[in-house]
């Protein structure tokens, strides 16, 4: 056998490389230790071991082993990977704060669920009277043009006239930091990175920053992780030009922008779809008829799917590719509205359309009415739609139709892509499916327009207040810590898990 070059000094290296030179004589245990050992040590050993066997380095191993680590290499990446993401995760944190920290955070969204889980434990004697044709009439003054043309015309001009105070109010985009005066003490600008231009404008930049020149080159090293498998690493000298080369394109936007939102900000979203509102929910009611196989697949897949997957979805993207507190701002604006609206819903219940179609507009609504699917039961799916219909039916807030917390959630999810997302497609696709789910509700008959316009007021007030009180600051720490190289708190999970590497870029929204 080969004798081994001094390129491992410790006695664990040894250890592990005789493991993979002699894989036949690996017990099940050794494996075990050897995973166990990379928890609490620098992998770098596997990854310099992978590296040289995957780069050509062949005189390092016989041919046998050679080919071991070669087929292994997929497991030390998926291995790292996932060490990677648990690190990142932590992020200065422990194992004990990190599920605290998530407890905290999602508190609103947990109470939520608690409310809603636990309603039927509320005695039926104390319970408020079900409005059964309340929400019906209010819908057809507001929306039907037939019948109430002067309803309509008053309903637009309230939509229209409040969504104009509210973007006059709170969303008309003002500068939201000071200048720095030229007597700062900031730090001098840098010529050796080429960043010359900050020198003009200094002035103009947040009073709060002290813009550090030069990136260290070793700023974003984690003491527990090495290189990652098949990713090229960058060098000290790539990761200071990589950091400084954003950092200046930060500075520029501050300039350009007066405030510290994100690139291709829609801070207009929110008054302007409700100043459409009016229009998008009759077109969507016009769509709803006739019924048809194709529509029941559709709408159930976004009254049902998309309402959890969607939500998720954009948890997952705000935690992973933007500011660390930007989910906590999602579970905050989320859990709020559905806590008013659930409270809503116990306070002032309202019967939904299915009931209405099923037992007329002065049926007899009572506590004890089973919930009822309505028009998912036509959905050509056996096992889903079975499992659907028994959630309805064992809802324990059958007359919850007023707000509609499917429009409310879906509605949340467009504001924040708005506002975070810096590309229009995304924005769109997020439009695009409020107006779907809008749609579905009214095509099944769970809802009337009236609840998806109160849901739609409901999200703005919630959002409103989250961005007035809340967004600024985690925007100006994120963009104060990049500007500092501060890397703990100036980075994306994304960014985090794929440190000093070519797709670091990719999950940071200022690049």
């Amino acid at each position: 056998m080969e004798t081994f070059p001094l390129l491992y000094r410790s006695e664990v290296d040894t250890f592990l490389c005789l493991v993979l030179v002699e894989p036949i004589s690996v017990s099940f245990s050794s494996v075990n230790f050897f995973f166990f050992l990379f928890f609490f040590l620098p992998p770098s050993f596997l990854l310099r071991l992978s590296y040289t066997a995957i780069s050509g380095q062949r005189k390092m191993f016989p041919a046998p082993s050679r080919l071991v680590v070669l087929l292994l290499a997929p497991l030390f990446f998926l291995y790292h990977l996932l060490s990677r993401i648990f690190w990142s995760g932590l992020n200065a944190r422990n194992v004990f704060t990190l599920p605290l920290n998530f407890a905290i955070n999602f508190s609103p969204v947990f109470i939520w669920l608690l409310i809603f889980k636990n309603a039927g434990l509320i005695p039926k004697s104390i319970r408020p009277t079900i409005h059964v044709a309340l929400a019906y009439r209010v819908d057809r003054f507001m929306f039907s043009i037939s019948e109430s043309p002067i309803g309509c015309l008053l309903t637009i001009f309230l939509s229209v006239g409040t969504a104009y105070l509210i973007y006059l109010r709170w969303y008309r985009g003002e500068s939201s930091y000071q200048k720095l005066s030229s007597t700062s003490s900031a730090s001098s600008l840098s010529d050796d990175l080429e960043l010359s231009s900050f020198d003009q404008d200094l002035e103009d930049l947040p009073k709060s920053s002290r813009v550090q020149n030069v990136a260290p080159g070793s700023f974003q090293d984690h003491p527990r992780l090495g290189n990652l498998e098949f990713f090229r690493p960058m060098s000290s000298g790539d990761v200071s030009a990589n950091a400084s080369a954003i950092n200046k394109k930060i500075s520029n936007h501050l300039r350009s922008s007066h405030n510290y939102r994100p690139y291709n900000c829609w801070l207009w979203a929110p008054p302007a779809l409700l100043a459409l509102s009016w229009v998008i929910l009759n077109v969507d009611h016009f769509f709803a008829t006739p019924l048809s196989t194709a529509k029941d697949i559709v709408s159930w897949f976004s009254y049902v799917i998309g309402h959890f997957c969607v939500p998720l979805f954009t948890a997952i993207w705000l935690y992973v590719f933007h500011a660390p507190g930007a989910l906590r701002l999602f579970s905050i604006a989320l859990g709020a509205q559905n806590i008013a609206g659930v409270l809503t819903h116990l306070v002032f219940p309202n019967a939904p359309p299915w009931f209405i179609e099923l037992n007329g507009e002065h049926g007899h609504a009572d506590y004890d009415t089973p919930g009822y699917a309505a028009g998912l039961i036509r959905a050509p799916f056996g096992t889903g739609t079975h499992m659907v219909t028994k959630g309805f039916h064992a809802s324990p807030i059958v007359f919850g139709a007023l707000p509609s917390l499917h429009s409310a959630m879906a509605v949340m999810c467009f504001f924040f892509v708005c506002y975070y997302s810096r590309w229009t497609i995304s924005k769109l696709a997020l439009f695009s499916f409020v107006a779907l789910q809008w749609w579905a509700t009214i095509y099944l008959n769970h809802h009337w327009r009236l609840d998806l316009y109160a849901g739609l007021l409901y999200s703005i007030v919630s959002f409103t207040v989250v961005y007035r009180w809340l967004m600024s600051k985690v925007d100006e720490k994120f963009i104060e810590a990049r500007l500092n190289y501060d890397f703990e708190n100036g980075s994306t999970m994304g960014m985090r898990v794929f440190r000093n590497t070519n797709l670091q870029n990719f999950f940071d929204p200022l690049s």
